[in-house]
């Protein structure tokens, strides 16, 4: 019976008084006495024509002054409006008001127009799209939320936080609306189900789903350092890399088994059947109204133009023609004294020879060059680490066959085509 069973968390009581003393009582399902005598009225009454349900907060009023005096003395609907007001880019609001126009001879969007012509056309993404004067709540797909409803400063933050980064960077997106985007079809089993960009969903294990979270959140991490890359200097990016490099490599289990399990539980505990619900209605919506899915699928887009992007950003532009241009080649440099290396490594300590000290001089100028130019980008500033490493790696290689020479043994300074020195005959 409806009205013996608590419609959030589906508790069957013995009377109808039994569900009214669980929705005094109960936290999660707790409603005001006029809320509760709204719920039965409407239960009682369900053949009334007419019953009135809140745009924002979903809340269903039997009587006309019910709603009048929540939306009076309720600030959601004012809230609403200012999200939407502050969340859609110049290309956003152009869509909008196509929808706009193309409806206007139908319907009454006098109100609807003058939101829109006042939005913030600074703002990076919206929340909402605006249909037969209806607001309807959008949803991003999993793993196509949009960092860039996050603050500057709040991402700055973030990125500094250390160890902590990727479980902040969690709370700050998926505590938004627009990104709940997962729930459990059945809380009691671990199948966790995904709102796709195709608007369907996706059924993952909960260790599948886990994995697939935890790769969203190192993505998102590297998404806000190309956002903030002019906010921090050449040598701060070089260690926030670094620091989300070591969260992806080292941090996985500790995470998963602590603080992001931890998260996951509690969204399941709190919204699961809010959530489920809303990305239903979703779904329903975006088959129903093709501008609904049309933004929806402006929105996709714009994710995966600031992928592409961050992609851009991370590569190369500073080549090793351009490097061997300024520093000289080192096939041409080493080669032309090969001989006399070969000989200088036989006779010194390592670490004093030409050929160690001629490889740490470059790498020293190719880390000056790139912390000084204006145009390198972040990927330039990667690779940094990257040929330190595959140098020094170079060097213990050498350091081994000079140690392991005999007498006049041949010491071959190659290693494969990236060390390779030509042998110029003098």
């Amino acid at each position: 019976m409806e009205d013996r069973t608590c419609p959030k968390c589906n508790l069957c009581c013995s009377y109808p008084s039994k569900l009214k003393i669980h929705f005094i009582k109960s936290y999660h399902c707790k409603k005001t006495e006029e809320e509760i005598e709204d719920y039965f009225n409407i239960i009682k009454y369900k053949k009334i024509k007419k019953v009135i349900k809140c745009i924002t907060c979903d809340k269903l009023f039997s009587r006309q002054d019910s709603y009048d005096r929540h939306v009076k003395l309720n600030s959601c609907t004012n809230d609403l409006n200012i999200a939407l007001i502050n969340s859609l880019t110049p290309e956003q609001l152009t869509k909008i008001s196509e929808i706009i126009t193309k409806n206007e001879h139908k319907q009454n969007l006098a109100n609807t127009s003058n939101i829109v012509n006042t939005i913030n056309h600074n703002n990076n993404i919206t929340n909402n799209t605006i249909n037969n004067n209806t607001i309807i709540q959008h949803i991003n797909p999993f793993g196509f939320e949009d960092i860039r409803t996050i603050p500057i400063n709040e991402m700055k933050s973030i990125l500094i936080s250390g160890a902590e980064a990727g479980i902040h960077i969690i709370k700050a997106i998926y505590n938004k609306l627009e990104n709940k985007n997962f729930y459990k079809p059945n809380i009691s089993r671990s199948e966790v189900a995904c709102l796709n960009n195709d608007f369907n969903l996706t059924i993952y294990k909960s260790s599948e789903f886990c994995d697939a979270l935890f790769d969203r959140c190192i993505s998102l991490l590297h998404h806000m350092l190309y956002l903030c890359k002019d906010e921090f200097s050449k040598k701060t990016i070089n260690c926030i890399y670094n620091n989300i490099e070591h969260i992806e490599n080292v941090m996985r289990i500790e995470i998963y088994d602590k603080k992001l399990q931890n998260i996951i539980d509690s969204e399941f505990r709190n919204n699961n059947i809010d959530t489920k619900d809303r990305i239903k209605n979703f779904i329903k919506k975006i088959k129903e109204e093709p501008d609904i899915k049309d933004n929806s699928l402006l929105m996709i887009k714009n994710s995966i133009d600031l992928k592409d992007d961050k992609n851009e950003e991370y590569k190369t532009s500073i080549k090793n023609e351009e490097l061997n241009k300024l520093f000289g080649d080192p096939q041409v440099i080493l080669g032309l004294k090969k001989h006399e290396i070969i000989l200088n490594l036989r006779i010194s300590r390592f670490e004093d020879s030409y050929f160690y000290n001629f490889w740490k001089e470059r790498l020293q100028n190719i880390k000056n060059y790139i912390m000084t130019n204006k145009h390198s980008t972040i990927g330039d500033i990667i690779n940094i680490s990257k040929e330190e490493h595959k140098i020094n790696g170079m060097l213990e290689i050498i350091n081994l066959r000079v140690d392991n020479a005999k007498g006049q043994d041949y010491i071959d300074l190659n290693i494969n085509d990236e060390f390779k020195i030509n042998d110029f005959k003098i």
